[in-house]
């Protein structure tokens, strides 16, 4: 199916941005959402499984890769991706403080979850990707 998309007019297009010109890039226009439900019932209908059944286990995943990532670990799903726990932080030297001075609080801004799509997922989504549809205008 293709990938529809829009054109935008970037708003800060980079240093190297000529004075005065318009820079625009092709963006995706999400068509809508897979959701747990329906991701069970596509699963259900595919399977043997009963779509209780393929949503209980979608839960529990979930739970356990919430319960892994704050325990450090990298969470690896063979042929789809991996997710980790990202932290951004305030750099400082060392002239500047001690490590033993290191406060999390103070020097951690953020957090994030990162995925990591595995190769084969992203092999499987370039083979069937196409850029054929662009989205109407908004007036």
């Amino acid at each position: 199916m293709p990938i529809t998309y829009a054109i935008k007019r970037v708003k800060n297009p980079g240093k190297n941005a000529v004075e005065g010109v318009n820079y625009y890039h092709a963006q995706a226009i999400k068509t809508g959402e897979l959701t747990m439900e329906k991701l069970a019932k596509r699963i259900n209908n595919s399977t043997t499984v009963t779509q209780t059944d393929c949503r209980a286990v979608l839960m529990s995943m979930k739970d356990h890769i919430i319960e892994a990532l704050t325990e450090g670990q990298v969470v690896v799903l063979d042929d789809l991706g991996r997710f980790q726990v990202t932290i951004q932080g305030k750099c400082y030297s060392q002239d500047a403080m001690a490590a033993s001075d290191f406060s999390p609080s103070a020097q951690v801004k953020s957090h994030k979850i990162v995925f990591r799509p595995d190769v084969a997922l992203r092999k499987a989504v370039a083979a069937e990707f196409s850029l054929v549809r662009q989205a109407e205008p908004k007036k």
